[in-house]
C-alpha cells in the first residue's frame, strides 16, 4: 500500500554543527544494476547518498525530476519520496549509503526501514530536503556551511573510491572496529564534499594525461599490475607518473588498480555462476587460496559469502 507524502513540513533545513557530527553508516553498497532496474517511489527513516558511478538513468525527489548521470550525487532525508530508474542501454552503476548525522552504533547491524511512497506535486506539499552543517549552526553562512540537497555535480575519479571504500568497510566482519572506521569515513567524505565545493566551479577535471592512466588501469585489471606501465602509457617515469597520479586521485596507481580488481571480482561473484577457481584465473590472482585470502583481506568477508548477500540499495 502507498503512504502519501507527509505534509505540513517546515520549510527550513536540518541545521547541524560540524562539532556536533557523530555520524552513523546504517547500509552502504556497491550494485550494478540491470537494464530498467528500478526502486522506489518510497521513503526511508535514514539519510541517504546515491552516487552514479556508471551509466545513465533518471531520479525523482519528490516533485523534481533530474537526469542521472555519472558524477550525480542525490541525497534526501528522511520521509522524503524519490524513485529511481535505470536506462534501457546504459544501466547504472550505484553506490547507497544509509546514514545518520548522529547517533550510537549497535551490535548489530540496525534493519533498514524502507516503505512505498507516493507524491503528486499537485496535492502533497514538498518539504525541504536540505541539510546543513556548519561550524556554528544555524548562524554559519552558505559559504561556510556545507548544505547538502537533491543533487550535485562531482569528480567520478575522485569521490567513487571514497564510496567504495565505505562499502568495503560496511561489509567486514569485524564488528567491534567497525563503527569507529565507518564514522571516520563518514567524515571524510563531508569534508571532502566542502572542500570539492570550494574549487573553481565546484569540479576541478582531472588532467588527461592521468585520467587516461586511470583508465588504461581499469581495462587491465584482470592482468597483475605492472609498473612498467605508467611510463609506456606516458613520456615520463614511472616513479613520477605515480606521484602525479596520488596527488590528482588520492590513491597510488597500484592501489587504484587493485581497488578496480576488486571490484571486477565483486561483479564476477555477484552478477555470474563462476566457480572461484574460475575467477581466480580470471583474474590472475594465483591459486584459489590466494584469491580468497585476498579477497577476505580487502572485501572484509569470503568471496563465497560476499556472492550469498542479496542484492539491496
Amino acid at each position: 500500500m502507498l503512504e502519501p507524502a507527509r505534509q505540513g513540513i517546515p520549510d527550513r533545513p536540518v541545521t547541524i554543527a560540524w562539532e556536533a557530527l557523530q555520524p552513523v553508516v546504517r547500509y552502504a553498497n556497491r550494485m550494478q544494476c540491470l537494464p530498467g532496474f528500478s526502486f522506489g517511489p518510497r521513503v526511508i527513516a535514514e539519510h541517504q547518498f546515491i552516487l552514479v558511478a556508471e551509466g545513465r538513468g533518471a531520479a525523482s525527489i519528490q516533485g523534481a525530476h533530474y537526469e542521472a548521470t555519472p558524477g550525480c550525487l542525490f541525497y534526501y532525508g528522511p520521509d522524503t519520496v524519490h524513485r529511481f530508474v535505470a536506462d534501457e542501454d546504459r544501466p547504472f552503476l550505484l553506490y547507497g549509503l544509509h546514514f545518520s548525522p548522529t547517533g550510537e552504533y549497535t551490535a548489530q547491524d540496525a534493519a533498514l526501514s524502507i516503505r512505498e511512497a507516493s507524491f503528486d506535486p499537485a496535492i502533497d506539499e514538498r518539504r525541504d530536503n536540505r541539510i546543513r552543517i556548519g561550524s556554528g549552526g544555524s548562524e554559519t553562512s552558505d559559504e561556510e556551511a556545507l548544505v547538502l540537497s537533491d543533487c550535485r555535480a562531482l569528480s567520478v575519479e575522485r569521490f567513487e573510491p571514497r564510496f567504495a571504500r565505505i562499502a568495503e568497510c560496511f561489509g567486514m566482519e569485524e564488528r567491534c572496529f567497525k563503527g569507529p572506521m565507518l564514522r571516520g569515513l563518514l567524515l571524510e567524505l563531508l569534508a571532502a564534499l566542502k572542500q570539492h565545493e570550494r574549487l573553481p566551479g565546484h569540479k576541478e577535471p582531472v588532467p588527461p594525461l592521468i585520467g587516461g592512466i586511470a583508465e588504461q588501469l581499469n581495462a587491465r585489471a584482470r592482468e597483475r599490475y605492472n609498473h612498467r606501465w605508467l611510463g609506456e602509457w606516458s613520456a615520463y617515469h614511472p616513479d613520477h607518473i605515480a606521484r602525479l597520479f596520488k596527488a590528482q586521485l588520492g590513491v597510488t596507481p597500484y592501489d587504484y588498480f587493485m581497488g578496480r580488481k576488486l571490484q571486477l571480482a565483486k561483479d564476477l561473484l555477484a552478477r555470474s555462476d563462476l566457480p572461484l577457481l574460475a575467477i581466480a584465473d580470471e583474474l590472475e590472482a594465483g591459486s584459489i587460496h590466494n584469491f580468497t585470502k585476498w579477497f577476505k583481506q580487502h572485501a572484509g568477508l569470503p568471496p563465497g559469502k560476499y556472492r550469498s548477500v542479496s542484492r539491496f540499495i
